[in-house]
């Protein structure tokens, strides 16, 4: 199911009904924007239920067989404002945490000697940063979240390549295997995604490079 089929209607209460909520870090599998805990059952080691199942559950991801993406997990995320969590060290967001979950996040790994991976994406699942934390102070997550409020972020190169056509040159992001810019081979008219445009200087990079 393409990301743009997503139900614009909030599916978050949705999922609190069909999973419901836990102050047991080690059964979380969201962290919500109120900062609460969505449940992400664990317990049962023969049953490997993991983030994408629990957006198998909505109704609009139900009526396709085709699995779900990486990338239309991060853009569901985005719109709903749900961070990735998983106890054994990984926090993701697709956008900037709301002051709850940074509360939230902050009460989690302050007082953590473990390491933990803070993945920094936005909507369109362009990985904007990553880092290891162990034992943030608050000051250290604002800086690390500041990443949000910039005009441009720095971008991942090797999430991106670039095919050629008889005509045009294509920039590929790879998590998706998606064509997210067009370059006229004679004309060098350039056309991107909207969502993708900050990749436009990369893209003239790939083809120089050629």
């Amino acid at each position: 199911m393409p990301i743009n089929k997503i139900s614009t209607v909030t599916d978050t209460p949705r999922l609190i009904n069909l999973l419901g909520i836990t102050e047991n870090t080690k059964e979380a599998g969201f962290i919500l924007s109120d900062g609460r805990l969505l449940h992400l059952p664990r317990k049962n080691p023969l049953v490997n239920f993991n983030h994408l199942d629990v957006i198998k559950l909505l109704p609009q991801f139900q009526m396709t067989t085709n699995p779900v993406s990486d990338t239309e997990m991060i853009a569901f995320m985005a719109k709903e404002q749900l961070i990735r969590f998983n106890i054994e060290g990984i926090i993701h967001c697709a956008v900037h945490p709301s002051s709850m979950q940074m509360r939230k996040i902050y009460n989690i790994l302050a007082y953590r000697s473990s390491i933990f991976e803070i993945i920094i994406s936005n909507a369109a699942a362009m990985t904007l940063a990553q880092h290891q934390v162990s034992g943030p102070s608050m000051s250290t997550l604002v800086k690390i979240f500041k990443i949000y409020e910039q005009q441009t972020a720095a971008i991942k190169t090797d999430e991106f390549f670039v095919q050629q056509t008889a005509t045009h040159y294509q920039l590929v992001f790879r998590p998706s295997m998606k064509v997210v810019g067009k370059m006229n081979k004679n004309t060098n008219t350039l056309k991107m995604e909207l969502e993708y445009k900050s990749a436009s200087k990369l893209f003239y990079q790939l083809i120089t490079d050629l």
